[in-house]
């Protein structure tokens, strides 16, 4: 007797399974108790670990508890409002009990696509997680994070980035939020410009990144240094008093004496003359901010250089001794 042919019904729903197990990225469904019902897809094993093993499991079984209250609260507000909703997290084949661990290694960036799954009649409440993995567009992103506001000859912090954190600093104070004592600091190497025509622009380029190697090193916490252009650098102190970060401005200016960048046989002294001053309330501005230090800069170039000035200290200097 001939073989009966598959109903319509029953070929639509072969050819349906058919192409969701063909999906290079898993899709997930997950009803309102966080139990994976179901997965299909997930075959590149270069984005994604074999999924299979959580089908019949809860979230909470198979991942820490803070993850799954979030995963869980997530399928919930997408059932409660009927709304589909995306969320990025991070997520390691070590975060998930019994994953078999034959897809990439580290943690992964992932997009979950969560949708309401249509009601079968049956009173189901349940959710698609459809999933991809986003990892190589964060490993660009905080690549050109990292171009947009890092110094390429140092390392350090550029302009762009010095200057969003005055900016983050005087919104905070503009909304009232607490945030201390801030100094701004800038320091500029003095007769750089000998250094460059004696050695050349490479040793010169080499004993930047000596300055902001001992900047890093000797500020200690709370100070945030950058490269603000030329031989010219920024720190933002938090948390500091001003005669504290002047002290440690001069603590930095002898560190580098003692410790002169060498190139053979010779040793290359090193100076800054600098400008500090305290963020207040007439800083509406990160320029109006940077206008004061400057200044004083200018004046520490005036005076002699060599020198780390604060407001008023043509009368500190005039003051006599206790």
């Amino acid at each position: 007797m001939a073989q009966r042919s598959l109903s319509p019904l029953r070929q639509r729903a072969a050819f349906l399974e058919g192409v969701l197990q063909s999906l290079v990225d898993p899709v997930f469904v997950l009803d309102h108790e966080g139990r994976y019902l179901d997965v299909f897809g997930a075959n590149e094993r270069a984005q994604y670990d074999s999924p299979h093993y959580l089908i019949g499991k809860t979230l909470h079984e198979v991942m820490p508890k803070a993850l799954a209250d979030g995963f869980l609260a997530d399928i919930r507000g997408v059932l409660d409002s009927g709304e589909p909703r995306s969320s990025e997290y991070p997520l390691s084949a070590l975060d998930c009990d019994g994953n078999p661990m034959d897809g990439p290694e580290g943690p992964q960036w992932f997009i979950g696509r969560i949708a309401p799954l249509q009601d079968d009649g049956n009173g189901l409440r349940a959710v698609t997680w459809v999933v991809v993995n986003i990892s190589e567009r964060k490993r660009l992103e905080s690549e050109l994070h990292r171009l947009a506001n890092c110094d390429d000859l140092t390392g350090m912090a550029n302009r762009r980035q010095f200057l969003i954190w005055l900016g983050e600093v005087l919104s905070a104070r503009d909304a009232g939020r607490p945030g201390g004592s801030w100094q701004v600091a800038m320091l500029d190497l003095d007769h750089f410009k000998r250094i460059n025509d004696r050695y050349g622009h490479l040793v010169g380029d080499e004993l930047l990144r000596h300055v902001a190697g001992e900047l890093e090193r000797q500020l200690g916490e709370g100070a945030r240094a950058a490269r603000f252009g030329g031989e010219e650098f920024a720190v933002l102190f938090e948390n500091t008093g001003l005669d504290e970060a002047v002290a440690r401005l001069d603590r930095l200016r002898r560190r580098l004496g003692e410790s002169p960048m060498k190139l053979g046989s010779e040793q290359i002294p090193c100076d800054f003359s600098a400008g500090v001053c305290s963020v207040g309330d007439e800083d509406r501005h990160a320029v109006d901010l940077l206008r004061r230090v400057d200044s004083l800069l200018y004046e520490a170039k005036e005076a002699g250089r060599g020198r780390v000035l604060q407001p008023g200290w043509r009368e500190r200097r005039g003051r006599a001794p206790a």
